[in-house]
């Protein structure tokens, strides 16, 4: 009785995971469903904007909501940089290239980040942590809330602009057809550029968020980007809406996995969900099938 009363908080502690599953995987799947590259390297970007927050933090004095614009900027720039440097001299040659780059940045960004920072875990101190916020038998601290808030603003905001704007349509055009895209006029330069800014953006996002709640690490995207690639398999490869469906719900089924059974599997149900999807529904949830009658 006492575990089915602890329901109602499991379940918001899977919706502040998913929500940052969210962030994290959405942007990676813009970069797959625009760009069709499979970056590994994406969760070094979760982990740079954990250590942007902090310098913001500590070195500036900065509160936590003009850090995350710090963070923002940042982040933006270096996934454009990263664009740039790494992967646009390898846009027209072979895809497995592309996916060995990610893999050498990773190692690359994450020995930087050890040099740079140092092995010992970080945190980001904030005025929120102090915040306590109860709805019913449901207890969130400050920074958790504002985890969710953050994240529906932000996915809420990147739905708009992929509707309504040009430069959305832009993104949408080149998802479907990048060739027809081009002929329409379409700068794919200017949309691998956007797309990277976007991408690396959310994961920072992301990143300096969780950096009050969990220690920040140079290895601290390695695991967390086979959470955002699970969450892409599951929702379907280059779908937003399936990336925001499958993202929360991991969250929540992990939160549900640690309370009621245990933690030791709690990284592992993933994995599980995946090969049923992928014996189920090979094109994932919102994904396009590619199988022609």
């Amino acid at each position: 009785m006492e575990l089915l009363n602890l329901f109602p908080q499991f379940l918001v502690n899977g919706l502040v995971n998913g929500a940052s599953y969210v962030l994290v995987a959405v942007g990676l799947t813009l970069v797959f469903g625009i760009l069709h590259i499979v970056n590994f390297a994406h969760g070094e970007f979760y982990m740079l904007g954990g250590y942007a927050a902090i310098t913001a933090s500590t070195a500036f004095g900065l509160p936590l909501i003009p850090a995350l614009l710090v963070v923002v900027i940042c982040m933006a720039a270096f996934g454009m940089l990263v664009e740039r440097v790494v992967f646009q001299p390898l846009a027209k040659r072979d895809s497995s290239n592309a996916i060995i780059a990610s893999f050498g940045l990773s190692v690359l960004l994450q020995n930087g980040a050890l040099l740079v920072f140092g092995a010992q875990p970080r945190a980001l101190k904030t005025d929120l942590a102090g915040i306590p916020v109860q709805f019913g038998s449901v207890f969130l601290t400050g920074q958790r809330l504002l985890i969710v808030v953050v994240t529906i603003a932000i996915v809420t905001a990147l739905m708009l602009v992929l509707r309504f704007t040009w430069t959305g349509r832009a993104l949408r055009a080149m998802a479907q057809h990048p060739t027809v895209a081009h002929i329409s006029g379409v700068n794919v330069r200017k949309i691998a550029v956007i797309t990277f800014a976007i991408a690396a953006a959310m994961a920072g996002v992301a990143g300096a968020l969780t950096s009050s709640v969990f220690l920040v690490q140079p290895t601290s995207g390695a695991m967390l980007v086979m959470k955002a690639f699970t969450v892409v398999i599951l929702g379907g490869m280059g779908s937003v809406g399936g990336a925001v469906i499958a993202g929360v719900g991991l969250g929540v089924i992990e939160a549900m996995v640690s309370g009621y059974i245990g933690n030791e599997l709690r990284d592992m149900i993933g994995f599980f969900l995946v090969i049923a999807m992928l014996l189920i529904r090979p094109q994932g949830l919102l994904g396009q099938s590619t199988e022609r009658s």
